[in-house]
């Protein structure tokens, strides 16, 4: 059989469908229009009743051969529960029964539905089954084609629609869950809108191995994937680095945010900062939507921010080939909780693309700026005592003249053609501006169990530019039984990045308890920012992801070729360079036991940037050189079609750095993380959802000096971490959904030699949804309340920074679509 090629009809033929629209005769030719799914197997099914149109597209996205139907034999039709073992055939042919309609062979691998000859007229037949509580507002997201040859399709999410049953496998483009041999997971704009989300660690929260470091009265967002920290700016846009924002992203840019863990050089290189030992964060931009969007959310929190945020997609063409997707957000006033916190955020970005037969072009733009006031970044401590526990959530010590200013302007263009339905070249071109102007008395350093600290008033500013491009070639091809997607690419990015830090007035002493206030010092004058580090990095991989027996074994391997070259300077003069090339191989491989449950293993390598030391250090501007993290990993993974579980043992070497106590960035030794991750997802009962995991660790230095702290724990990662996320549609009250998450963290020590620690903390969040329809147009209210308990905990330690909770919040947000 040919490889089927990706055509914009495939694509509006699946929306419609899973849209359930009523008029999709309208949108579509009388016939034609093709719904292609991967090669046919015995699977399990379990499709609730509804409309035919929609039942036979989550028929053919789910499972196997390629099913054609003219739109106007399905309008207004409907079908009973599909459910049980069985292949696509069977499954199409139990959803068609009584619908006077019948399946037709027109080849090996092709079915077309007609009417059935023998059958009489066909009596349309009641109206669809309404839609299940939470589905009112409707899921623009792109349906995946399954089988399509275009690797950037998305894949439909499990009931719910915010855990999808695939994600990126870097440049092989989007895998099922089951078939990749990595611990992989993504989630849908549908969760970022249910979690009322204004950063990512919202969206991700629900996964037990990746939390944030830093409070929401953070300008930088940074993360700890399975226990080791991730920078902000080695976040990657469709799987290419250095063109997002390098502080803090806007999520209401992205059709899907996913998470890729564990090292991953070859099949994502590195980016930046190359702090992706413990894994990647891909995020997924929106595009035009064929069915016309225009969505306007208004939000308000109970400390009296307020927000909007217009979200609208078209599609324009004869083949709806060319898209547009433009996001616009604005959010401020109020308080963060804590008096004189604020936090005042504007997002703009636009999304163009054309999809035509055998070239793809997409150009996304983004705008960011930010403006915060009276807050620290975090806290930094002295050794030798006990740390003290954090303030009262609501408690304000900062000077009220403390202010942070941020924005970002990034673009990124992307370009592939197929040469042939079975071979791809791409292209990416892509880049990021940031500024940050920072008037603060922190980062405040604490002194004492008492809670006193110090703090010196100062200015800082400093700016980054950023550059990424990429060329690549992707082949399909078999060998005997064995089928073949090949990867060839090369990229490049390049960075620079000048900061200057004065001192004002002079240092003073406060207390948590009994905070001082002082007048602002007067501003220096002068000093400009120098340069303090410059990178170029180079990579060439070839990859390629295997598929035999059946497609029940897929392997993948490759190698990645990377060379770095760092500069570190003082005073804006370069004083020295690193120059370090490496190959990073990766293996992996994933078997399905059945049709719904496979295992899998890999070892993977990530080539990483030595740290470099920040603002708050010493030792500032230093560039360590680059080092090598290595993991092995084995686990299972279930996909039921209604939920999905998985279970992940790993283990991950890396060289180690901590700030001491004389605050100098240092790095000394291993660090070795082992761990067990348990996750489930998805309706386990009728009405009932869950998006809960487990996460152990057992994280120690090894190779330490002298071996003075070998065998001790390691900074910032508690010995285990729970999430218990829950969704329950009331079936008394259709459309009203309770929400809820538990989360447990134990503790985590501070200091490399174990002597100082934070306490675990446990923290509740409640909440409310309720879907329906005024004047005819979907809408969804949202409520929830955030740490219900107002639980005051130090959140995360990472390198000598301590980070507190926030305080009991409550969000609340309507929808509309228009």
């Amino acid at each position: 059989m040919p490889s089927p090629s990706f055509r914009p009809r495939l694509l509006v033929a699946a929306l419609s469908a899973a849209l359930g629209s009523a008029s999709l005769a309208q949108t579509l030719p009388a016939m034609g229009d093709t719904l292609v799914a991967q090669a046919g197997a015995v699977q399990n099914w379990d499709l609730p009743a509804g409309a035919l149109d929609e039942t036979l597209a989550r028929i053919a996205r789910q499972g196997g051969k390629i099913l054609t139907a003219d739109p106007a034999l399905l309008r207004g039709k409907t079908a009973p529960a599909v459910r049980g073992s069985f292949a696509l055939e069977e499954a199409a042919q139990r959803a068609l029964a009584g619908s006077g309609l019948g399946l037709v062979r027109l080849g090996s691998d092709t079915l077309t539905v007609r009417p059935a000859p023998s059958a009489p007229p066909a009596t349309p037949a009641a109206a669809p089954a309404a839609a299940a509580p939470g589905t009112a507002e409707r899921s623009m997201a792109t349906v995946t084609v399954e089988g399509s040859r275009d690797p950037n399709q998305v894949y439909q999410p499990f009931p719910g629609g915010q855990v999808a049953k695939g994600a990126r496998l870097g440049a092989l483009g989007n895998t099922a869950l089951l078939d990749a041999p990595f611990a992989i997971s993504g989630y849908t704009e549908q969760a970022t809108r249910d979690a009322q989300a204004r950063r990512l660690i919202d969206v991700l929260a629900v996964d037990p191995a990746v939390r944030s470091t830093n409070s929401e009265s953070n300008a930088v967002d940074v993360f700890f994937l399975r226990g080791l920290p991730m920078l902000s700016q080695d976040i990657s846009f469709n799987e290419t680095f250095a063109v997002v924002d390098t502080r803090r992203i806007a999520v209401e840019q992205f059709e899907r945010i996913e998470v890729l863990k564990g090292p991953s050089a070859l099949l994502n290189g590195i980016g930046p900062s190359s702090s992706t030992t413990g894994g990647t964060i891909n995020l997924v931009p929106k595009r035009g939507t064929d069915v016309p969007l225009t969505r306007l959310t208004l939000s308000a929190s109970s400390h009296g921010q307020l927000g909007a945020h217009l979200d609208v997609g078209r599609r324009f063409g004869t083949d709806n080939e060319w898209g547009v997707r433009i996001n616009a957000a604005s959010r401020g006033g109020g308080s963060t909780g804590v008096p004189d916190e604020k936090v005042g955020t504007d997002h703009l970005s636009a999304a163009l693309d054309y999809a035509g037969e055998r070239l793809r072009v997409s150009l996304d733009l983004a705008q960011n700026r930010r403006h915060f006031d009276g807050f620290p970044q975090f806290f930094r401590f002295n050794e030798g005592f006990a740390l003290p526990a954090p303030p009262a959530t609501s408690q304000a010590f900062s000077q009220p003249w403390d202010s942070s200013d941020t924005k970002s302007s990034s673009a990124v263009s992307r370009v592939e053609f197929d040469i042939t339905p079975d071979s791809t070249v791409f292209g990416v071109l892509g880049g990021v501006n940031y500024e940050e102007s920072n008037i603060n008395a922190g980062n405040p350093r604490i002194t004492s169990t008492s809670g006193s600290f110090t703090a010196q008033p100062s200015i800082f500013r400093t700016g980054s530019s950023l550059r990424s491009g990429e060329l690549g070639w992707r082949m399909r091809f078999a060998t005997g039984p064995v089928k073949h997607r090949v990867v060839l690419g090369y990229s490049r990015f390049t960075g620079d990045g000048a900061s200057l830090s004065q001192s004002m007035g002079s240092a003073f002493t406060s207390n948590f308890n009994n905070p001082v206030f002082v007048a602002r010092p007067t501003l220096p004058t002068g000093g400009v920012p120098l340069r303090f580090q410059d990178s170029v990095s180079d990579s060439l991989a070839v990859m390629d992801s295997m598929h035999l027996l059946d497609d029940r074994l897929h392997l993948v391997g490759g190698l990645r070729y990377q060379k770095l070259d760092i500069g570190e300077f003082s005073a804006g003069v370069e004083q020295r360079r690193f120059d370090q090339t490496a190959t990073a191989p990766s293996l992996g491989a994933s078997y399905k036991l059945a049709p719904t449950f496979s295992v899998y293993a890999n070892y993977a390598e990530g080539l990483a940037q030595g740290p470099v030391a920040p603002a708050s250090t010493a030792n500032l501007g230093t560039v360590f050189p680059p080092f090598k993290g290595k993991q092995i990993e084995t686990g299972l993974k279930y996909d039921g079609g209604s939920f999905g579980a998985s279970a992940a043992l790993f283990q991950i070497r890396q060289p180690v750095s901590y700030v001491n106590g004389a605050n100098f960035l240092v790095v000394d030794g291993e660090q070795r993380n082992r761990g067990l991750e348990l996750s489930v997802y998805g309706e386990v009962a009728k009405n009932l959802r869950l998006n809960a995991g487990l996460a152990l660790f057992d994280a120690v230095q090894s190779k330490t000096l002298n071996g003075a702290n070998d065998g001790k724990k390691a900074i910032g990662i508690p010995d285990h971490s729970l999430v218990l996320g829950a969704e329950w549609d009331i079936a008394a009250l259709p459309g009203l959904t309770v929400t809820g998450r538990y989360t447990k963290v134990a503790r985590q020590m501070a200091s490399v030699d174990n002597k100082q620690s934070i306490p675990g903390f446990d923290s509740y969040d409640l909440g409310l949804r309720y879907a329906t329809r005024l004047a005819g147009k979907p809408t969804v209210f949202r409520l929830a309340v955030e740490n219900v308990a107002d639980s005051s905990h130090w959140l995360s330690v990472r390198t000598g920074f301590l980070s507190r909770s926030t305080p009991r919040t409550a969000l609340f947000s309507v929808s509309t679509e228009f």
